[in-house]
């Protein structure tokens, strides 16, 4: 009578555990592409932020550059 039982229980454990594992696995896909798509969304935004800053300083030294000219601190060669 036991055999009996522990059979099907043990077929349903298994059933179970291979369900469970799938829907985690799909779970974990789903959380890894959430991820990866924010990481690329952030890495866009601080590459956007980087250059920006980059520019931003450029700029100052050109102006502050033409202004060193204009006023003679700078001598152009």
């Amino acid at each position: 009578m036991l055999v009996g039982v522990v059979v099907p229980v043990t077929v349903a454990v298994k059933v179970f555990v291979r369900v469970a594992l799938f829907v985690l696995d799909g779970i974990a896909v789903a959380i890894a592409v959430f991820v990866g798509v924010n990481v690329g969304v952030l890495a866009n935004v601080f590459v956007k932020v980087v250059v920006g800053v980059l520019r931003g300083v450029f700029v100052l030294v050109r102006v502050a550059v033409e202004v060193g000219v204009a006023t003679g601190v700078f001598v152009r060669v």
